[in-house]
């Protein structure tokens, strides 16, 4: 099993290598990045939080010393975090967010902040103020989105692990066109204080790195519960690590793997290729492949878009220049300090997902949308329900292609947006997914995605781990 957050942190323990040479390392990768990855670079503290964790020598957990970065969604003290948005540009929050809390408190070394999608809002992190984001194995391409940055500052080296967001497949997407893994745990299992708000009923923190271990490392630092978020699940701290370590051969025997052949039917040939491959690995390790039905899903996407950009028009109309963001103008009155303030201060996308959602939720348009897409949203849920009466997992695939240049989906917003297909369910639905690095298509990493069910996201990374220990990247 490829873990290099806990091969790295055996090395820090036995004094075989110091935090200070990862972080230095990690600071020159980011600078030498020709993918446009960072917003901020946290080079100044991150170096002196490298040497006093040299200094007192007490590596007693994995993720201790480890230099990280943080999708700019995620509130820092003293950092500034602009979520890839002019209207937050020179934002300096006063406090940390639970996230960022949680892994200073575990010791992680915070090399910089890494761009995203304009409050989340993308597939291509090419939506952002700071300009888009390269794939790094093919500058020509997109790295995904909007937790793009995320997955290209592990690809390039300044990372040993991210943390993204996944709201429609933002984690997992970027993670399946970089060929690394991106986990977006179970709605609620993470607490959500401290991260700005795209969609508050789909958003969840979630890890990036280049392993199943890796993941597990980060997680049991990110579970703990936080009576600063009523949405957060108050379950104790995950406990998996050790778990994973100790997995034999032999461990996806009996494990019934859930399929649902259209999905797959429906992706590029070469990327249907290695999906089937992928579930033939499952069978040849001891798993059953059964199909499931999830009949509801072919209607996930108009109704996440109504969803998602309603919860979008309420959780931005704080930005307007004077309770919150930048201000463009002290001219005129307060309605002409809104307007000049809203339309400097948005991109082109956040403000087409303001128009819908308000749209979706103004008068006479409520009930025929909003409350159709909630309705719609319930099927989904219960079809995964019934789903997982016969399976432990959903084998999907996380995108039908791979990568795409950069620029390809600009003239055409629809497609783009069909891109989430297989991802947006799972956030409707809450569960847990991780996404998973397995083949190539046009040169370029593809892979498929488990979905487990809701708040057993330790089985869903047993799943993983033991078909990732069978499968050598």
């Amino acid at each position: 099993m490829k873990n290099d957050i806990y091969k790295t942190h055996l090395l820090l323990k036995n004094k075989k290598v110091s935090s200070l040479e990862l972080v230095t390392e990690a600071v020159k990768n980011a600078k030498n990045s020709k993918c446009n990855t960072f917003i901020s670079l946290t080079e100044e503290t991150a170096l002196i939080e490298a040497e006093k964790c040299d200094k007192e020598k007490i590596f007693n957990n994995p993720l201790m010393g480890i230099p990280y970065t943080l999708k700019d969604l995620f509130i820092t003290e003293g950092v500034r975090t602009t979520a890839g948005s002019k209207i937050l540009f020179n934002y300096n929050p006063p406090y940390d967010g639970y996230v960022s809390s949680a892994l200073k408190k575990a010791g992680s070394i915070l090399v910089g902040k890494v761009s995203c999608d304009e409050f989340g809002m993308g597939s291509t992190n090419e939506n952002s103020a700071f300009g888009p984001v390269k794939n790094p194995l093919d500058l020509n391409k997109v790295p995904g989105g909007s937790s793009g940055g995320s997955s290209a500052s592990i690809l390039e080296g300044s990372s040993f692990f991210s943390m993204g967001t996944d709201t429609g497949g933002s984690a997992r997407l970027p993670a399946n066109f970089c060929g690394i893994v991106g986990f977006k745990p179970s709605y609620g299992r993470v607490s959500r204080f401290g991260q700005i708000a795209y969609a508050s009923s789909l958003d969840q923190a979630s890890p990036m790195g280049k392993s199943v271990l890796d993941i597990a490392c980060v997680m049991e630092h990110l579970t703990s519960p936080d009576p600063k978020d009523a949405t957060n699940a108050k379950l104790p701290p995950m406990k998996i690590v050790h778990d994973l370590l100790s997995l034999k051969s032999g461990s996806l025997k009996n494990k019934k793997i859930g399929f649902c052949p259209e999905f797959i039917s429906a992706c590029d040939k070469e990327v249907a290729a290695s999906l089937n491959d992928a579930l033939h690995l499952f069978r040849k390790n001891g798993a059953s492949v059964v199909e499931v039905s999830l009949p509801s899903v072919k209607n996930c996407v108009p109704a996440y878009y109504v969803i998602a950009t309603s919860e979008a028009s309420s959780n931005l109309s704080r930005y307007d220049g004077i309770h919150f963001g930048f201000r463009k103008s002290h001219q005129g009155n307060l309605e002409d300090t809104y307007c000049e303030s809203r339309t400097f201060g948005f991109g082109e996308e956040v403000k087409k997902r303001i128009m819908l959602g308000t749209f979706s939720l103004s008068s006479g348009y409520y009930d025929a949308y909003y409350i159709k897409a909630c309705k719609v949203r319930r099927l989904i849920a219960n079809d995964f329900n019934e789903a997982f009466k016969s399976c432990d997992v959903v084998f999907s695939p996380v995108c039908a292609t791979s990568a795409f240049n950069l620029g390809a989906m600009n003239s055409d917003p629809m497609q783009m947006y069909m891109n989430d297909l297989y991802t947006i369910p799972v956030n409707l639905a809450g569960l847990p997914a991780i996404a998973l690095p397995f083949g190539q298509s046009q040169g370029m990493p593809t892979g498929f995605q488990l979905i487990g069910q809701a708040f057993k996201d330790e089985d869903l990374l047993m799943i993983a781990g033991g078909f990732e220990q069978n499968f050598s990247r």
